[in-house]
């Protein structure tokens, strides 16, 4: 199951590259690093053309290649985290001053066909 996810994120990133898809959709599910493993999930929107990424209602510019996204954003703690999404893999890890915070698994949400 696992391996069969891994296939079908990489097939959509390589079908998807970069200069042609203006936006990506995300679904990130993160756990804590901590003794709490506190669960989250994100979604990212990713502006390729523009190297731009919203997450929440906070937007950032982003290195988008074809292998990876990386960006830093504060998310109102006072505290900026760095994002990395390893696009063939779909894994994400977040770290912050004190090292990795939280880590997990991307997957693209489809959306709706524009007419």
């Amino acid at each position: 199951m696992r391996a069969a996810f891994r296939a079908l994120t990489a097939a959509f990133f390589f079908i998807v590259p970069p200069a042609s898809a203006e936006e990506v959709v995300l679904s990130c599910a993160v756990e804590e690093s901590g003794p709490n493993h506190a669960r989250r999930i994100w979604e990212l929107r990713f502006d390729q053309k523009n190297q731009l990424v919203y997450i929440g209602k906070t937007m950032s510019t982003a290195a988008i290649s074809e292998s990876k996204i990386t960006f830093r954003v504060d998310l109102g703690t006072g505290v900026p985290f760095s994002f990395a999404v390893d696009r063939t893999t779909g894994l994400i890890r977040v770290t912050g001053s004190m090292g990795a915070l939280y880590s997990g698994v991307c997957k693209p949400v489809p959306q709706p066909a524009v007419r």
